[in-house]
């Protein structure tokens, strides 16, 4: 007798152990990643954090930056922080507990409502899910609302057994946190309600039924009321549970809405278009359903598509990431699709057989409901995936069945109807796995922490940002200044090594982002430690040229003036530009001081400029040449002599000298239209598109509308293009631990930008 009843725990703890030894395997692999504890503020998962931190650091009302979500999960998550610290080990071993738990109790379901075939079924089909186990080690909600939902439904099961005082407190409880975990579960009560009432208490007296329904309904109503106070006194008013819920209605609910995802920018859109920014969300869906019913039934029918489909629709992150960050997931079950397709298929049988499964049918419609009804994404349809397996194993089961009966015409059918389920719902080529934001952030996530540090691996997502970027959007954005920043952060290490590579490094780093002046300085540096100085102050006005509110390259600008004994025309042109930008007092006054020396110092050289002009008339081009040298030496206010100056190197064919005079007349006049246009176009005949489209775009801002700004703006968006569309190589390849280190040293000094 006792070894009969080892047994089945001997089963359900190797079963645990089994679904338990998987998700370790995936927790060792997890923690080599930076997304084991970074946690981004453009994620949902830091409002958790924060407020879990907030929680365990003496917070009642556990306040995060966001608080929108329902509060339960920030206490469960503080709870841990509490007793544990912020300890991720922690935290996810205790969500991966609850996911292989939740893989034994779903056995337990499938062997009480089925046989055991389909409880073992059932158990590996959950246990070896990929995208369950990925949402078990992030702190978001959708695993631990699949645990309630599994726990309760397993509850109220065994209730129907043993409808006990005690079990019809723990199941009114254990419904009750599934409940407030996600407001939208509470689609399932009133079919709970009705279980209850025909299943449960149909052989109990009126009296034992009241009894009954008291024990369960005042359990369940007053637990709701600790969580209704706490977001009543973070509101402000009533809320129940969730305040996003609105925001997440509508965002799923227009015409237009593409089926899958979340983006509150199509939404807005839509609303602007139609002129329904305002609307309640009722008025918002009979407006319309009023104006175009038939859009509408498309649009649900879209959403009804993609729930079932194997894309992996993304709203805060994608799992797409994490699945190629790993080599164990992608050989375990990965694909929605095999569980939709046969969870279909399942559904179909159990009606035909006439199985008496009445909760289970209304679990899965209601969870498949609360996903269609909002927006479908992810991590919305994960708590319902379990019903979907326990469908699966069955249809498998029947499956098995025939093949043991030699009922090969009903296997042909089943396998038919399966591989046209399963290629029908396969995700669609033209829809996006990954959006260049993860991509974007993923590569942030590699720079934020000195243990996982990591250049490289930054660079690969940040490429991958940008191509992924250029599928949707032909303009210059910050993925271009996210994978820029990977780049100055290394080209200031190679500079700093003084190594060759940083030049050419730094060239190919101009076409990621033209607009970059800190890449031109960079570059200026570069040069400097070369005895390059021609050079060096070029692009120094050059980067002036990028961000003419950058006072660095100038400062640096005015010293190289000083250590190489420049004219004081040229000194005095910069010091005046530079004075403007000069925040602190005191050396705001010695510019000041120092511009008032070389103004009296100019003012006692009275040079004419009429010799200079007639050699130039006549063409006598060196001794032009020799006369505006030193007339522009003293020259801080004349752009047109500069400009002459220029042209008298042009026609000596001193491209250099000439250049270093337009940038003089530039450093004068920074808005300069015609300066500007034909430095765009010297450049664009030269082939250097990236100083093509800097000076294009100074022109563009600066010159008035016309024939002439129109054509150049044209082209400007053409070479533009062209430079964005240019195939990006990896630049960063074979980094030692040390050289990470040395980096990460560089990059706690540097004020870079990266993410989105």
């Amino acid at each position: 007798m006792m070894q009969y009843k080892l047994r089945p725990l001997m089963l359900l703890s190797g079963l645990f152990l089994i679904a338990l030894v998987v998700r370790v395997a995936y927790l060792i692999e997890l923690s080599q990643i930076p997304y084991f504890d970074i946690v981004l503020p453009v994620y949902d998962h830091f409002n958790f954090d924060q407020g879990a931190l907030n929680f365990a650091a003496g917070d009642g009302l556990a306040r995060s930056p966001n608080n929108s979500y329902s509060p339960l999960y920030k206490y469960f998550l503080g709870s841990l922080y509490y007793l544990f610290g912020r300890n991720f080990y922690v935290v996810y071993g205790i969500q991966f507990t609850l996911g292989a738990l939740g893989a034994v109790l779903l056995f337990l379901i499938g062997k009480k409502l089925f046989d055991v075939r389909v409880g073992l079924l059932a158990f590996a089909g959950f246990a070896f899910f990929s995208t369950e186990i990925i949402y078990e080690g992030i702190i978001l909600r959708a695993a631990f609302i699949t645990f309630l939902a599994i726990l309760s439904f397993y509850v109220l099961i065994r209730l129907r057994e043993s409808p006990t005082p005690l079990m019809l407190v723990i199941c009114a409880l254990t419904l009750s946190l599934f409940f407030q975990s996600r407001p939208n579960t509470f689609l399932c009560l009133p079919f709970v309600i009705y279980y209850v009432h025909a299943y449960v208490f149909k052989s109990l007296s009126s009296r034992e039924k009241t009894k009954g329904w008291g024990l369960f309904l005042i359990p369940l109503l007053l637990s709701f009321f600790p969580l209704l106070i706490q977001c009543y006194l973070v509101h402000g008013k009533f809320v129940f549970f969730d305040s996003s819920g609105p925001t997440a209605f509508l965002a799923g609910n227009f015409i237009d809405y593409p089926g899958v995802g979340f983006d509150s920018n199509l939404l807005i859109q839509f609303q602007k278009k139609y002129g329904m920014e305002n609307l309640s969300p009722p008025s918002f869906i009979l407006q319309q359903v009023m104006n175009d019913p038939v859009g509408f039934l498309r649009m649900i029918g879209r959403k009804m598509f993609f729930y079932f489909n194997d894309l992996e629709g993304a709203s805060n992150l994608s799992i797409y990431l994490y699945l190629e960050n790993s080599q164990i997931l992608p050989f375990l079950f990965s694909h929605f699709s095999l569980f939709s397709a046969l969870g279909l298929m399942g559904v179909v049988l159990a009606i035909q057989n006439r199985e008496k499964i009445f909760l289970l049918y209304v679990f899965l419609a209601c969870l498949i409901l609360s996903v269609v009804l909002f927006h479908v994404v992810a991590r919305f349809r994960v708590p319902s995936a379990p019903f979907l397996i326990l469908f699966s194993a069955y249809a498998v089961g029947r499956a098995c069945t025939w093949w043991g009966q030699r009922q090969f015409k009903f296997l042909t059918v089943f396998i038919v109807v399966f591989a046209v389920l399963f290629y029908g719902l396969r995700a669609p080529e033209n829809r996006t796995k990954a959006r260049y934001v993860d991509y974007c952030n993923w590569s942030y996530a590699y720079m934020l922490d000195e243990k996982r540090f990591d250049v490289e691996e930054a660079e690969t997502y940040g490429i991958q940002c940008v191509q992924a970027e250029r599928k949707i959007s032909s303009a210059w954005g910050l993925t271009n200044v996210s994978l820029a920043s990977i780049y100055k952060l290394y080209g200031s290490y190679l500079i700093q090594q003084k190594d060759e590579m940083a030049g050419q490094f730094l060239q190919d780093v101009f076409m990621i982002n033209p607009f970059d002046s800190e890449i031109y300085r960079m570059y200026a540096d570069f040069e400097r430690g070369r005895n390059n100085m021609r050079s060096a102050i070029r692009y120094l006005q050059i980067s002036s040229v990028a961000n003419k509110n950058d006072a660095t390259p100038l400062k640096t600008l005015i010293q190289f003036y000083y250590e190489n004994e420049t004219p004081p025309g040229r000194l005095l042109a910069a010091l005046r530009s530079v004075l403007p930008m000069e925040k602190d007092p005191g050396i705001h006054q010695q510019v000041k001081n120092e511009i008032l020396r070389l103004e009296g110092r100019l003012a006692e050289k009275n040079i004419s400029p009429e010799k200079a002009q007639k050699y130039l008339a006549e063409g006598k081009w060196s001794l032009a040449a020799e006369e505006y040298v030193k007339l522009n030496a003293f020259n801080a206010s004349n752009v047109d002599l500069l400009i002459e100056q220029g042209m008298v190197f042009e026609n000596l064919n001193d491209k250099e000298k000439a250049l270093g005079s337009y940038y003089d007349a530039l450093r004068i006049d920074d808005n300069h239209i015609e300066l500007n246009k034909n430095l765009g176009n010297y450049y664009e005949s030269a082939n250097n598109l990236v100083l093509t489209v800097l000076h294009w775009k100074r022109y563009l801002e600066i010159a008035p509308h016309g024939v002439e700004s129109s054509f150049i703006r044209k082209r400007f968006q053409f070479y533009s293009q062209q430079l964005k569309m240019q195939k990006l190589k990896k630049q960063v390849s074979g980094l030692s631990k040390e050289q990470n280190q040395a980096l990460y040293e560089i990059y706690r000094n540097m004020k870079v930008k990266l993410g989105v």
